[in-house]
């Protein structure tokens, strides 16, 4: 199989003509051709390298991620989880645009806190996307939430990782789950705009 990388770098994927000022936060920033190649292609390169037949989400937002997600494999099977907190401290309408853009999908949107959640619904996954608080203990938990739901042989993408708060609750967690070895990889620097990291579950 290819690598992650040269998927990304094969990407055409480009949704800024669905991402409408009003419901966006970061519009401008997000109408760049740097976003698009480091962020929106990053997002749709991972999933046409993984292939994964269901999807789940921790952070859904305006929906751009879901959409490379799923631009990518359009069959697959998509839960989001988001509690609306970004648009009620933005002031913009976020989750409801991204459902509307989603309807062509096999997909859905539960207006749920993850951090209140003792597991994922509707699991398992063969791919979860965390993006949601960067508080390090909110971090931790939802890759716990993660880790359990994904299927055995699927990853785990874990955005914004370059922010510290997140990288040391992410490996907090993998540290409890499993004290072991486990294959991760990072994305990041001039690559990738947040940062990723990669968690495959073998077991």
């Amino acid at each position: 199989m290819m690598g992650i990388e040269q998927y990304i770098k094969e990407s055409t994927f480009d949704c800024r003509p669905l991402l409408l000022a009003q419901h966006e936060p970061d519009y401008e920033l997000k109408m760049t051709d740097r976003y698009m190649h480091h962020y929106m292609r990053v997002k749709n390169g991972i999933a046409r390298a993984l292939q994964p037949l269901s999807i789940c989400e921790i952070g859904v937002s305006s929906g751009v991620s879901a959409l490379a997600f799923l631009d990518a494999c359009p069959k697959a099977r998509y839960v989001g989880i988001d509690n609306r907190f970004e648009e009620e401290t933005r002031k913009v309408c976020l989750v409801d645009r991204a459902i509307e853009l989603l309807k062509p999908y096999n997909a859905k949107v539960i207006i749920e806190n993850s951090l209140m959640l003792g597991e994922l619904p509707e699991g398992p996954f063969d791919l979860v996307h965390v993006d949601g608080c960067h508080l390090k203990g909110a971090a931790m938990h939802d890759v716990t939430l993660a880790w359990r739901a994904c299927s055995i042989g699927g990853w785990i993408v874990v955005d914004d990782a370059c922010d510290n708060a997140v990288a040391a609750g992410t490996f907090e967690a993998l540290f409890r789950l499993r004290p072991g070895t486990t294959h991760w990889m990072y994305m990041g620097l001039q690559d990738c705009w947040t940062g990723n990291i990669l968690i495959r579950r073998d077991a």
